[in-house]
């Protein structure tokens, strides 16, 4: 799943690194940092609207604030795992779907969980010595994580094999 804010701020951040020669320095290491906060925001909004997507069906408003709340006290971070957990909340038969898809995926795993990792380092204090490129290839290859779990979140039944 491309999300177009993280899509445009790869470009513009590529354009000025390029143009200012900036490979290398620490306007790269600034930009790369805030891209990996942006990405992770990104990603934490995009799953939540999902959910919410997934439970509009329901009229109820109490019913409405219980899942929100909900989300937020039990997602505590976009990683796989804590993805698949929360799909687990809504049946074994969701979580199951995504661990195949993300299985026969393990490259965009890693790569997504990079993102993840190096995020929180970023967060922690530690910094983070992933360089723009990297990030931007951990992106590419690692935004499907999202695909799929929309795939096991939005399917009725949880997706492939649900019952």
């Amino acid at each position: 799943m491309q999300i177009a804010r993280i899509e445009q701020t790869l470009e513009k951040c590529e354009e000025h690194l390029s143009a200012a020669s900036a490979y290398g320095t620490e306007i790269e290491s600034l930009l790369t940092q805030s891209l990996l906060v942006l990405m992770c925001a990104e990603f934490e909004r995009e799953i939540k609207t999902l959910v919410q997507e997934k439970c509009s069906s329901v009229t109820d408003t109490s019913i409405k604030t219980f899942f929100k709340s909900s989300v937020k006290a039990v997602f505590r971070s976009v990683g796989s795992s804590e993805v698949s957990g929360l799909l687990g909340r809504f049946s074994p038969a969701h979580q199951a779907t995504f661990k195949q898809r993300t299985d026969e995926n393990p490259v965009a795993v890693t790569f997504y969980n990079n993102i993840v990792t190096n995020r929180h380092k970023v967060a922690h204090f530690e910094g983070s010595n992933a360089t723009f490129r990297e990030v931007k290839q951990f992106y590419e290859e690692g935004h499907v994580v999202l695909d799929y779990f929309r795939e096991a979140l939005l399917s009725p039944s949880g997706g492939a094999g649900g019952t």
